[in-house]
């Protein structure tokens, strides 16, 4: 009797232990998934699916001392590519390109606090591009956040497969490999094509340039990424990128002049939301835009309360 007291004591013990070590495993998963994306060269094919339309794509990821260099090119449909060096943009084929989903692109140094916003949970393993993967889910602790699958390459962390899903369980995005090399590169295969045009010049904003607009609401753990304006055209456009360690959103702040008229506007296509509200700070009238994948009740509180926020 005692013996068996002591045996169900013990699975009681583990049963209970379960969610916290599932929580600590997979927040272990995540900061081997941020050193990955830094650590490996690699190149790979994958889909992108977005609201059922799919795109297929090919990677090509230089990461050494000297920093990161990435090129994509899309393999259906329009050949459209973009070169990348260390997170900054060298030059794109299109808009359209250039705004394409990359590899790592929810890979974010905060991911060490994301046990803040999200449950967190080993869920298994399974496979992904013939390598072993385990499934890491984050379930959003509020209503202003995407719940994510993310499949970690079992032997070096990398990122190989994601999934984005809603509150009603409606899968919305979908980034997977299907092939992945961890192999030398051929220095040849990061140089960009004859249709990969070199983007406008930007930089960051400096004290003697300062916002004019800023966010007078943010969902918890949401903090400004980086800060750039266009330099080369007379838009005065501001852009501010806020994350969370993994979802980000941003916002575009431009000049109206006095003959520009703009209207309030919300859309949506698939994950991505767009929320847009003119304002006036000062003399000047502005048109700000929430362009992220974000639930559109958050996009349209951080959209109102930028109006708030202008002085």
């Amino acid at each position: 009797m005692a013996a068996a007291l002591r045996c169900c004591s013990g699975v009681l013990a583990l049963c209970l232990a379960t969610p916290l070590a599932l929580a600590e495993d997979a927040r272990d998963w995540l900061e081997r998934m941020t050193s990955a994306s830094q650590q490996y060269s690699y190149q790979g094919s994958f889909i992108y699916e977005r609201t059922g339309h799919f795109t297929t794509h090919h990677i090509w990821r230089q990461a050494n001392e000297q920093g990161i260099v990435e090129r994509m090119v899309r393999t259906d449909g329009p050949a459209h590519e973009w070169l990348r060096q260390n997170g900054m943009l060298m030059c794109a084929s299109s808009l359209e390109v250039a705004s394409s989903v990359g590899t790592d692109d929810r890979v974010n140094e905060q991911t060490s606090l994301l046990h803040n916003w999200y449950v967190l949970q080993v869920l298994g393993q399974t496979r992904v591009a013939a390598r072993p993967a385990v499934v890491i889910s984050l379930q959003p602790r509020d209503a202003f956040r995407y719940a994510y699958e993310l499949y970690l390459d079992r032997e070096t962390g990398l990122l190989l497969k994601s999934l984005l899903i809603n509150e009603r369980d409606t899968l919305l995005e979908r980034f997977q490999f299907t092939t992945v090399d961890y192999s030398p590169l051929d220095p040849a295969a990061l140089q960009p094509g004859n249709t990969c045009l070199p983007l406008l010049e930007t930089r960051a904003k400096s004290p003697e340039q300062p916002t004019t607009i800023d966010a007078g609401w943010l969902p918890s753990g949401f903090s400004l990424a980086y800060e750039h304006f266009a330099n080369g055209d007379d838009s005065g456009l501001v852009t501010q990128v806020y994350t969370d360690g993994l979802a980000r959103f941003s916002i575009f702040i431009e000049p109206l002049k006095e003959m520009d008229q703009a209207d309030d506007l919300r859309a949506q296509l698939g994950p991505t939301v767009a929320v847009s509200r003119t304002l006036r700070s000062g003399d000047e009238n502005y048109l700000a835009t929430v362009v992220g994948e974000l639930p559109v009740a958050a996009a349209e509180r951080i959209a109102n309360a930028l109006q708030g926020a202008a002085q």
